[in-house]
């Protein structure tokens, strides 16, 4: 918790660079209501962080300090920019954990969990001389994106962070491509696991 603590206060100083191609830090829409609230004045709820041992389901228009929290989550498209292609509104979709803009060196090399252009935090820059991509509900170290325990979520890049679910998959077992299934599929591949081996977990 100290480290994480002195991450944000180092972040706040040292500020952001300059490569990131979508807006950061916007864990929090009351932060910004003219900018981010919806127009109609609704107000959500939303599973947030409020210190340590501390977690509330707050009403997102009082709140001041908490994060919106989450990982991974599926749901209904509500509506989109005009950017975003092959998706419409009611389309049922799951979310990837990352942020990926599907067009750096990074994201076409497929290698989207570190796309250059979502996460602009110069901290983990000098501590990893390099970023991760951005990621939902993570913290202002990956981007400050916040996540889907909330009735609404803002998707940078929809139509290459979000999968349609097909009619006869439930929700229950789309979530789990969120993050879950393809981190334990990489994790196989990408270590060599072959039939028949022992592997702890």
């Amino acid at each position: 918790m100290a480290m994480s603590q002195a991450a944000n206060l180092l972040e706040k100083a040292m500020g952001h660079t300059d490569t990131a191609a979508t807006e950061q830090n916007v864990t929090n829409p009351a932060r910004d209501r003219a900018k981010y609230a919806d127009p109609s004045g609704e107000t959500m709820k939303a599973l947030c962080w409020m210190g340590k041992n501390d977690v509330q389901v707050c009403a997102v228009i009082q709140l001041q300090k908490g994060d919106i929290l989450g990982h991974e989550f599926c749901g209904k498209v509500e509506s989109m920019g005009p950017a975003v292609k092959g998706l419409k509104p009611g389309d049922r979709v799951v979310a990837s954990f990352q942020i990926a803009c599907g067009d750096c060196m990074y994201c076409k090399q497929k290698l989207s969990s570190q796309c250059e252009r979502t996460n602009l935090n110069k901290t983990e820059d000098m501590m990893y001389r390099g970023r991760t991509a951005g990621m939902f509900g993570y913290s202002h170290f990956t981007g400050g994106f916040a996540d889907g325990q909330a009735e609404y979520v803002r998707v940078p890049y929809a139509d290459v962070n979000l999968l349609k679910i097909p009619n006869d998959v439930p929700d229950e077992k789309a979530l789990y491509l969120s993050d879950i299934l393809a981190t334990s599929w990489n994790a196989v591949v990408d270590t060599g696991v072959k039939e028949g081996d022992v592997v702890a977990i």
